[in-house]
Parts: structure tokens; sequence; C-alpha cells
């Protein structure tokens, strides 16, 4: 099966995998950005939406203000116009019909009041106009008794009419103000003509509709007056606003965009105001205030941002001394037990070196001519056989020795636990545990499944574990290791006969340097070193113990 690499870091590696730690500075960099860049965003978000809502509500209630003011303005302009003309016809010095340079006098005296005036007419009851002043001197003595507006002041009950704009009989654009008088008995009206651009300039000229765009209509839909950005007089108005209520603000779509405008209807014509907005349409200032607003929030972003990978290289570095701290700690846990496993192991090593120096020796004499042994080399095979399997057998000890004493990098791949606890008993402990009088009692699941760890590492636990045992018991005694396996978790039991643990002590015995032992036998970093490892591969240490009679230490780690 093939090696199964970690991208987890090597706890007993020196240099920990590069791809570990860009990993490592990229989940910090999300953390930290999420930690500190998200309510930054949200709030940029949220007041940027408040802003906009906000904006456009202000220039909604800022667009009926403006239409509002217009209409009101309006209905007094025309309301002193009607005042204007009333004033001449009601001035009982006026003679009738009044004579050409009388007209051209009340022309000049309502110009003085209004330059909008263009023309002033006097009319009698048949309709035909007996008097005039104005750049249409050919329009004196026409008959008008057909139009429109003087039908409808003759017949209505007002006496003044404010007509919408027409054509006439000049062909131009322009509306009537007439008022009606019975002076006399006899019937007569004083009618003015009103230039609608001069008024259209009067009211752009207002502080408050510098910035939009206006036009009058009449409940027809057709325009009465409008600026340049919206059409001209009587044409068909792009925008007609509903009759009730008499104020108000919409927003149509236009093509694929949206227009708000608002309205007012004005009380003296049957006239409407509507009023749009030329930046808000443009988008002008609402885009630039909330580009504004993003500049002033994308500041803090980027300081945020500036901080969030300084904390995040920190942090790496950091994790980076942390883990190197941590591989030596491991490491001098490791040349610890070692120390403690010396004795024993100089004696399984001298053992075959014996051997070899016995076999060496008998090979001599018997290879001495002096003792005319008469060897042949076929006598000499079962020795050299001797010594061979004596080598194997110290290369097989320091082989397991240098391969738990080395740094390695972590390899994850299918182990049998049962083997691995075989060679730490067999290859490193059996002979201390012969001259200390510890019996080992093996009793292996023989359905354990392999598990993916690392067997370096693994083999580390098991040692520092069966190390403590060993160090609690007073001879004779015996250790038990058991295994097993429930529920998706390999459980390895190491039962000693000790002398147990007390429930004060067990709350502190994974703390680094804490040690029950004798001064100079133990350095406390094997537990500590031990439930890291264990917790690193995704297991846990379970420890149950009975003071005075023994403690049980419980490996378990997940199948899977």
């Amino acid at each position: 099966m093939p090696e199964k690499e970690s991208s987890v870091p090597p706890p007993g590696a020196d240099t920990p995998s590069e791809r570990y730690y860009r990993e490592l500075l990229g989940k910090n960099f999300l953390r930290l950005a999420l930690t500190y860049l998200a309510p930054l965003i949200l709030l940029t978000v949220y007041f940027t939406l408040q802003y906009r809502a906000v904006s456009r509500e202000g220039r909604r209630l800022h667009l009926r203000s403006v239409a509002e003011h217009q209409a009101n303005m309006m209905d007094l302009f025309l309301s002193e116009r009607v005042v204007n003309l009333a004033n001449l016809i009601d001035d009982p010095k006026l003679p009738l019909p009044p004579t050409s340079g009388l007209m051209e006098a009340l022309l000049n005296r309502l110009q003085k009041n209004s330059p909008s005036f263009v023309d002033v007419g006097f009319f009698d009851s048949t309709g035909i106009q007996r008097a005039y002043a104005g750049p249409l001197p050919y329009l004196e003595n026409r008959n008008y008794s057909h139009e429109a507006w003087f039908i409808s002041l003759r017949s209505g009950e007002e006496n003044f009419i404010i007509t919408d704009v027409y054509l006439g009989l000049r062909q131009q654009p322009h509306f009537t103000l007439a008022v009606r008088r019975i002076i006399g008995g006899q019937y007569f009206v004083l009618r003015a003509t009103l230039d609608p651009k001069s008024i259209t300039d009067y009211l752009h000229s207002l502080g408050e509709s510098r910035n939009t765009a206006f036009s009058i209509v009449n409940r027809s839909g057709t325009l009465q007056l409008a600026t340049p950005e919206i059409g001209t007089p009587m044409q068909a108005s792009p925008l007609v606003p509903p009759v009730s209520p008499r104020i108000g603000d919409q927003r149509v779509r236009r093509g694929h965009q949206k227009v708000d405008y608002a309205y007012a209807w004005m009380r003296t014509a049957g006239w409407g105001v509507v009023v749009r907005d030329i930046e808000g349409e443009n988008g002008v200032p609402l885009l630039g205030n909330l580009f504004g607003v993003m500049a002033f929030s994308l500041a803090p972003i980027l300081v945020v941002l500036s901080i969030i990978v300084f904390r995040s290289k920190k942090l790496v570095q950091m994790q980076i001394e942390r883990e190197t701290a941590k591989a030596q700690f491991e490491h001098a846990a490791k040349l610890a037990s070692v120390g403690e496993l010396s004795a024993g192991i100089a004696h399984e090593i001298n053992n075959p070196l014996a051997i070899i120096s016995e076999e060496v020796g008998l090979i001599r004499d018997l290879m001495n001519p002096e003792f005319k042994m008469h060897t042949t080399f076929d006598d000499l095979i079962p020795h050299l056989d001797n010594i061979r399997e004596a080598v194997y057998r110290c290369r097989d000890i320091t082989r397991k020795l240098l391969s738990f004493v080395r740094k390695d990098a972590i390899h994850l791949k299918p182990h049998d636990v049962n083997q691995l606890l075989d060679d730490v008993v067999d290859g490193l402990l059996i002979r201390e545990m012969a001259v200390s009088n510890i019996q080992i009692v093996k009793n292996y699941s023989c359905e354990l499944p392999s598990i993916v760890t690392d067997a370096n590492q693994l083999t580390q636990v098991l040692l520092n574990i069966l190390n403590n045992a060993a160090d609690a018991i007073e001879p004779p005694g015996a250790i038990t290791i058991a295994t097993s396996c429930a529920s998706g978790w390999l459980s390895v039991a190491i039962a000693d006969t000790g002398k147990g643990i007390t429930q004060e002590m067990m709350g502190r015995i994974f703390l680094p340097f804490y040690t029950t032992k004798e001064v100079g036998k133990g350095t406390g970093l094997g537990l500590s070193v031990s439930y890291g490892i264990v917790k690193s591969l995704g297991g846990d240490i379970l420890v149950e113990s009975i003071p005075g009679k023994g403690s049980v230490f419980t490996v378990r780690l997940p199948v899977s």
C-alpha cells in the first residue's frame, strides 16, 4: 500500500513542511480577515445602503419642496398678473374704448410689473379687439368671438381666465390672461399675452430650482412651460402626474433607468408643476458621495489589511518557533527515555559482543598450529554463523534504538499496533524487565485492524508509558498489555501493579516537568510529550488508578 504523507506538521522533524505553513498563513489570514474585516465591511455596506436610502429620501423630499414652492410661486405670479389687468380695467378714468396711445401706456405699466407681458388688447362684447398695443398691430380689430378662451370667459362664472399655451392667430406658443367687466351695462374684456420662455427663465433662476429640470403640464399631459432638458411648450409631457393627491412624488421607469420626480398642482390654473433632479438622474452626486463613503471606508480597510498580513506572518513565525521547540522537546524526551534504558540496552548489546569474542577466541585456537587440530573450513562455518547471528542481533538492537532516537519527518501509513508493541517490548525492554523481576503479559486482540499512524511517534508514546509503569512497580510485579478495537477506536491498555496515582496527582501528570520519581531518575517530559503526540494523532489518553494497587493507561486512536 503506498505511503500516505501527512499535511500536519511533523512534531519530530526539524523543519516542518513549507506547504503546511503556507496553508497556516492562509488560514490565519482568512481567520483574521473574517475577524477584523467582516464587521468593517458589513458596517460599510450597511452605512452605504443607509446613506443611499437617506440620500434618496432627502432628494425625494427636496423635489417635493421644489415642486410645491414653484407651484406656489406660479400661483402668486399669475394672481399678481390678473390683479395687474384688473387694476387697469377697473380704473374709472379709463376711456372706453381706450385710444392707441393709452394702450401703449397701459402696456408699459404692465411690463414694469412683469417683463413677461407681451401685448395687451381691449375687446367689446362682440369679441372684436377694439384697441391693441404690442408687437403685432395687425391683430387690432380682429374678431375673437370664436376663440375658445373668449367663449369660456363669457360663459364662465369667474371674472378672469388663464388659458393653456396655444398658437392662436399669431402662430406662436403663448398663453392668455383676460379679465371681464360689465361697465355701463356693456360687456368688456381686457386681455394680455404672456411669454412662456420669460416665465421659465424666472422659475429657473430661483435658488432651489437650479439643479432641477422642471415643467408645467396641463391635465391632458401637454407641456405649458419646460426647461430645455424636458422639451418645449405644446409637446407631450414625458411625465404626467396623477391629479390626486395635489402634492406628491413617484418613481417611474424610463428605458433602463428609474426616474424620481415630484409634482404639485396649482390652484389658479389647471396646471401641475413637475420637477426632476438632473444630478440625481445622471447619478453624479449620489455616485460621487457613494465613492466618497467607499474611499473613506477603504482607508481603514487597507490599514486593517496591513495589520492582518503582519499578524498572520507573526502567528506563522510563532507557530514555527512553537513547532521547533516542540520537536526539540520531544527529542529530549526520547533521549531521556533512552538514558533510562541505557543499562538494559548496554546489556543487550554486550551479550552478542561476548559471543563474538568467545567465537573469535575459539577460532584462533582451532587455527593455532601448536594445537595440531587440523581444522578445515567446514569446521569453522558453525562458529562463523554464530558470529554473524550475534552481529545481526547487535545490528537489530542499534537499528531499533537509532530509529527511535533519530529525528524524522512524520510519515502516516498503515501499521500493526501489536507488532509495534512487540518491537518496543522485545527490542528495548525485555532484558531490563527481566533484570528488574517484572513480568510482561500480552493480551493482544487477534482481530486488531491496522491503523494509519506514525510508527516512530507511537513507539515513543508506548515506550514512555511502559517505562513509567516499570518505574512505578516495586519488584516483583507485572505489566499487562491489552489491545482491542470497538466503535471505530483502537485501544492499547497498559496496566501495572505499581504504587498507583493519588487523585491530587491525577490532574498534574500530563504537565511538563512534573514527576514523582526520585531526583535524577525522571525528567517529567514523558507523559507530557506522549499526551501531545496522541492528541496530534487524533486520539486520547485515559488514566485509571487506585493508590496502592496500580494504574491503567489507555491510549485510544481512531481507526479511520
